[in-house]
């Protein structure tokens, strides 16, 4: 399993090999509801406006909408989609 994020304007695009789409969207609504088992920031998930999520080949692509950065993301979306702690 592998994340990829690029900042873009308004937000950042990030690209997901070895996931399922369905897997990957209930943890991020986890996330929204609090109700997540990882580190999940409630005020970075303030800061995004809207995420997309679409099946991409080999993998799954989200477009996080709103005041966030790659950096930022990246070791948060490590934590909570593949329960890497770096």
């Amino acid at each position: 399993m592998k994340i990829e994020l690029t900042n873009q304007t308004g937000g950042v695009k990030a690209f997901l090999s070895g996931f399922k789409t369905d897997d990957v969207s209930a943890k991020i609504e986890a996330c929204r509801n609090g109700a997540c088992e990882c580190d999940c920031d409630p005020a970075l998930m303030q800061k995004i406006a809207k995420i997309e999520l679409s099946t991409a080949e080999g993998g799954t692509t989200i477009t996080i909408e709103g005041d966030v950065d790659a950096e930022t993301l990246a070791p948060m979306m490590q934590e909570c989609l593949i329960g890497d702690h770096k």
